[in-house]
């Protein structure tokens, strides 16, 4: 089939989306050392094995906290803290796949309640926000330069481990009641 000069088929091919994108919901579960949880998306979805943070599509009525508590119940049974330190938000992100334009807002999250379970058969990687690289691949393109922002602030956000393997660093790093020292860089911002 050749596609003519007018041909509805090839305009519609080479014209961007012409919709409103997806607002996305999307939580970086932060602990005091600086380990983030990445997960990967489940069978059936676009992207499937993809690594990408927590998180989901918000529905109508719903603000951006109220669409975490439940995708993060919902996906990972855990609850978020009521403090609003609890759940800041960093930045807005839009990305363009080739089955959605999406707009990500993204929050940390430095208080909850739980451990997080594998509900929808996803696996899990805490990854490190000192660490240059992000050790799983893949990583979803919209989820890279999220990543880098957080490892750009991360300074003000927690404190470096400290090198030794004592009983108390463990412990701390375990402790999720721990909350971020919440900076100036928790502000809403549009990365395209």
């Amino acid at each position: 089939m050749a596609f003519g000069k007018g041909d509805p088929g090839l305009i519609s091919l080479m014209q961007p989306h012409h919709h409103s994108p997806v607002a996305v919901a999307v939580g970086i579960l932060l602990r005091p050392d600086g380990r983030f949880l990445l997960n990967t998306r489940p069978a059936g979805k676009p992207c499937a094995g993809s690594w990408e943070f927590p998180g989901g599509k918000m529905e109508p009525g719903e603000t951006v906290v109220d669409t975490l508590r439940r995708e993060l119940r919902e996906e990972l049974a855990i609850e978020i803290g009521d403090a609003d330190d609890d759940c800041r938000q960093l930045q807005v992100v839009e990305h363009t796949y080739p089955h959605a334009d999406v707009r990500l807002h993204v929050c940390v999250v430095s208080r909850w309640h739980g451990e997080p379970l594998a509900i929808e058969g996803q696996a899990f990687s805490w990854q490190s926000i000192w660490d240059d690289t992000t050790h799983v691949s893949p990583v979803l393109p919209a989820t890279v330069p999220v990543i880098q922002s957080l490892r750009n602030i991360r300074e003000t956000l927690c404190v470096r481990p400290a090198a030794t393997n004592s009983s108390s660093s463990r412990d701390a790093a375990d402790d999720h009641s721990a909350r971020l020292h919440a900076g100036p860089h928790l502000s809403r911002q549009v990365d395209r």
